[in-house]
């Protein structure tokens, strides 16, 4: 009987997990906000870059585009860094 229980459970774990990434689609992010506010680690940030120009970059130095809700793409490098502003998701370089 535990077992099945533990069975049972786990799927609901692992969509515990992918839920807490939230980000909405085709909207740009800063690093900061991805991590403070969008439930990202800069481990989850340096992972979108892997296979990029920007693999060695500053993960901070990059604009991120949301791709589909908790997952990140298009990386586009900011020479002066990201710039926050108020309205989400109309991050600039």
């Amino acid at each position: 009987m535990k077992f099945t229980t533990l069975l049972l459970s786990l799927p609901l774990l692992a969509c515990t997990g992918l839920a807490d990434k939230t980000c909405t689609p085709s909207f740009d992010y800063c690093a900061s906000e991805l991590i403070k506010s969008k439930g990202f680690t800069e481990a989850d940030l340096i992972d979108s870059l892997k296979g990029s120009e920007f693999e060695n970059a500053d993960p901070n130095s990059i604009l991120y585009h949301c791709t589909n809700p908790g997952a990140i793409g298009h990386p586009k490098l900011c020479a002066s860094g990201c710039t926050e502003s108020v309205q989400e998701g109309s991050k600039k370089c």
